[in-house]
């Protein structure tokens, strides 16, 4: 989680280059939707709350998955 939460302060800061940022969140995006295993239910529901549309709707989608099984 502390990984995370780096990542989640990069992201948000507006003096890291936009690149970079951007680089983090389709990462983690990838991650999400290709290796959903490597991420804890908590860890799924912080990023399903991140302020990126982007992370937010991919781990929404493994959050509704996990409740359907």
């Amino acid at each position: 989680m502390g990984t995370l939460e780096a990542l989640h302060a990069i992201v948000n800061d507006d003096k890291a280059p936009q690149i970079i940022r951007d680089h983090i969140v389709d990462s983690l995006q990838f991650a999400l939707r290709n290796h959903p295993g490597y991420f804890t239910r908590k860890e799924i529901q912080w990023l399903a709350q991140w302020d990126d549309t982007r992370i937010p709707l991919a781990a929404a989608k493994i959050l509704d998955e996990m409740k359907a099984a």
